[in-house]
């Protein structure tokens, strides 16, 4: 496979394997590839919330939201077990 880069980038490949840190232009262009491919993953499954988190984003939990999201959902459950399409 061939890929074309500019100057800037050629260069600084160059001072990378030339510095020792890679072996050629092979092993430092596949490590640009295996950070991007880490970044992507990071940002598209980030990790949990914790409970310290939760509670700075939501705030205390509201009793009467909470039954009311409770009720919607068994609304949704019995309407799909009858059968309804949503």
């Amino acid at each position: 496979m061939g890929y074309a880069l500019a100057k800037e980038q050629q260069r600084y490949i160059a001072r990378l394997v030339k510095a020792g840190r890679f072996n050629n232009q092979s092993e430092a262009v596949r490590e640009a590839i295996r950070r991007m491919q880490r970044e992507e993953t990071a940002y598209l499954t980030p990790s949990p919330l914790t409970p310290a988190q939760v509670e700075a984003i939501y705030g205390t939990t509201d009793p009467q939201a909470d039954q009311v999201g409770r009720a919607a959902f068994a609304a949704l459950r019995a309407a799909v077990r009858k059968g309804a399409r949503l």
